[in-house]
């Protein structure tokens, strides 16, 4: 393969920052790139691009997202501050003439893919989410292939059928075993393995419920290995009080974990909905209830309808409800066939669409 001139733009979050890592991650492997990412200034892309691809050419835009509900008058002024983005953008696009623009949503995206379609460069857009996302909806039709994690995405948007792909959402690929997994955390390897997590901030009302069934759980004689990460330093270091926990405020390589985990307690973000479908693996999910469009109990549902998510609500979340879903979960057998790697569909589709 030649080598290419790449623009991506998405972040804000890891939720559209990650499966972005995992395309270029690809993209790196099979040939040679020259890479432009515009980020959000002061977030997780914005510091970790860098990082992963010291290469890039890195354009931080300093823009914030619309209030909610959407009539809320400060958007004006926010709406305001994207139009002029978008000029600034457009100029260091037309200086790099990038092969394509791959865009993984989020605010960032409007000014930038709005300032591709202007000049002409052929723009690719993935919707991790099965709630499609604001920017990604009134983006859609700029865009040549725009890629869904999820089926029921697809009645969402005005596109023709031919122009919407179902690729799933690109995950980080495992780099350990379960028993090195094991081993590195101490845990015992006979047990059940049970990841617990609460998104990258962690989840008070997560820890809180945990933390009353792994006081109910040592007066049992269920032995389970718990690897817990919580979002904050006090309450890793209170959970690890438990023989059968193993606490962080925060765990790199999580995604090792959740590869070879039984099961996997956490709420509905796409990213950690993409892994457990990726790797086959069992969750219990608890949706955030203040996700934008409630899209973290519809991505849950997701999970559910393939026979691997079991959804509690917030405000069912109890020390017996989590007993429940456990023991339904660790005995239940699926037959789930984790489909082909979305990072794979992706990249053949815009490699074919470019005759790369």
């Amino acid at each position: 393969m030649r080598k290419l001139k790449v623009a991506f733009c998405g972040g804000g979050t890891g939720g559209h920052y990650y499966p972005a890592v995992s395309i270029l991650q690809e993209l790196k492997r099979l040939g040679e790139i020259d890479l432009m990412y515009f980020t959000v200034s002061g977030k997780i892309d914005d510091r970790s691009v860098g990082k992963n691809f010291p290469e890039a050419k890195i354009v931080p835009l300093k823009l914030t997202g619309l209030k909610r509900p959407l009539y809320n008058p400060t958007n004006a002024g926010i709406l305001f501050s994207h139009f002029k983005t978008e000029r600034s953008v457009r100029e260091r696009l037309a200086e790099f003439s990038p092969d394509f623009l791959f865009s993984t949503g989020g605010y960032v995206s409007y000014s930038v893919v709005k300032a591709a379609h202007k000049l002409g460069i052929p723009i690719y857009i993935h919707e991790q989410n099965s709630v499609v996302g604001i920017a990604n909806k009134s983006l859609a039709r700029y865009a040549r292939l725009l890629f869904i994690s999820f089926e029921e995405s697809r009645s969402s948007l005005e596109l023709p059928p031919d122009r919407i792909i179902l690729s799933g959402n690109p995950v980080r690929e495992a780099k350990s075993t379960r028993s090195e997994v094991m081993k590195r955390f101490n845990l015992a390897e006979e047990s059940p393995l049970i990841v617990v997590l609460g998104g990258s901030l962690g989840s008070e009302v997560i820890n809180s419920a945990l933390e009353k069934f792994y006081s109910e759980l040592e007066k049992s004689r269920d032995r389970l290995a718990f690897l817990h990460s919580t979002g904050d330093d006090n309450r890793a270091l209170s959970l690890n009080r438990f023989p059968f926990v193993r606490s962080f405020s925060y765990i790199e390589d999580l995604t090792d974990a959740i590869a070879c985990a039984d099961l996997v307690v956490s709420r509905g973000g796409a990213t950690t909905i993409a892994e457990l479908q990726y790797f086959g693996r069992k969750g219990i999910i608890i949706p955030w209830p203040g996700a934008a469009e409630n899209h973290q109990f519809h991505n849950a549902r997701s999970l559910e309808r393939v026979g691997l998510g079991y959804v509690i609500l917030e405000e069912n979340l109890t020390s017996t409800a989590l007993s429940i879903a456990i023991r339904e979960m660790l005995q239940r057998e699926t037959c789930y066939k984790p489909p082909r790697r979305p990072v794979e569909i992706i990249l053949d589709n815009i490699l074919r669409e470019e005759s790369i």
